[in-house]
């Protein structure tokens, strides 16, 4: 190889490390130049101690609290209980036993208030009776919970499935003696082939309704007792509806019944509400309507 080649190759090497090393230089400075340094902003408010800021936070939150657990149903006049609770150390055993003890509370409301009076009407056919005693019920429950009844729960249900029984029959009875004393003691009470008894009060000469057409009415339906279970008069609106979508006492009298009639209806309780009733008719129940038929509807 030529002096002058070798020169050129040498020289262009240095020039190469040479440039190579000004820029690692470059970069290393650019690295190593420090930040811009930012000056710390005054702070003119003064910290609150912790505990005097817990305490103000309390302080502070204490009303919305009080609106709270009133509008979850917590009497003020028993303010200390629920502070009790809320002082008392946190854990799951205390939450535990403050659930059922609660559930407790609300098992006991729920028996005096709507248990106990349902079980004395199907066993005695009065909320009020006295028929089925609280303290007792209350006391069979609780020993039953504990497994340390008396009774076996195969005889306790049949003693009370035999009340039941007893009670459905003596109210099946009650009802067909008085809808034979009605038809015996009243010589305007006519009875149709289905059982269905009516007396007219007043009778209209419009159009009778079938069973596509509705029917505009008032009416009162009450039991054998005097009971009034609905009224349109007491809603102050008269009802609408076809025939065919009320009970089987009332399809076959309004589909006999000429506009402008009053009639008065005795329904037995098979084409009412059958055997079992519903929430406002017991079982067995005979049905009296009044029922004004103010007009037919195409």
């Amino acid at each position: 190889m030529q002096l002058k080649t070798c020169l050129i190759i040498a020289l262009a090497a240095c020039v190469s490390t040479g440039a190579m090393a000004q820029k690692k230089k470059a970069a290393k400075a650019a690295k190593t130049t420090p930040a811009m340094k930012v000056q710390p902003v005054a702070v003119n408010v003064t910290p609150v101690p912790a505990d005097s800021f817990s305490y103000a936070i309390g302080v502070a939150q204490s009303e919305s609290l009080r609106e709270y657990i009133v509008s979850q149903g917590v009497d003020t006049a028993y303010m200390a209980e629920f502070l009790r609770g809320l002082n008392e150390p946190y854990n799951e055993v205390n939450i535990k036993r403050q659930k059922a003890y609660a559930m407790g509370l609300e098992i006991a409301e729920q028996n005096r208030t709507r248990v106990v009076p349902a079980l004395n009407k199907q066993a005695s056919g009065k909320e009020d009776s006295g028929y089925l005693d609280e303290k007792t019920y209350v006391q069979a429950l609780t020993a039953a919970m504990q497994r340390q009844a008396t009774m076996s729960a195969d005889k306790a249900r049949e003693l009370a499935d035999r009340q039941m029984k007893y009670r459905q029959e003596v109210m099946r009875s009650e009802n067909m003696l008085w809808l034979s004393r009605n038809k015996a003691e009243n010589p305007d009470v006519k009875v149709m082939p289905s059982g269905l008894q009516y007396r007219i009060i007043r009778q209209g000469a419009g159009r009778v309704a079938a069973d596509s057409n509705k029917v505009e009415v008032n009416y009162e339906g009450r039991l054998i007792d005097g009971t009034v279970f609905d009224s349109s008069y007491k809603r102050g609106k008269p009802a609408s509806f076809s025939p065919k979508q009320v009970i089987k006492g009332w399809t076959e009298a309004l589909t006999m019944m000429p506009e402008g009639s009053e009639w008065e209806l005795y329904i037995p309780y098979n084409l009412a509400y059958g055997e079992r009733g519903n929430q406002n008719i017991p079982p067995f129940a005979t049905l009296i309507f009044k029922v004004e038929v103010l007009k037919v509807q195409d």
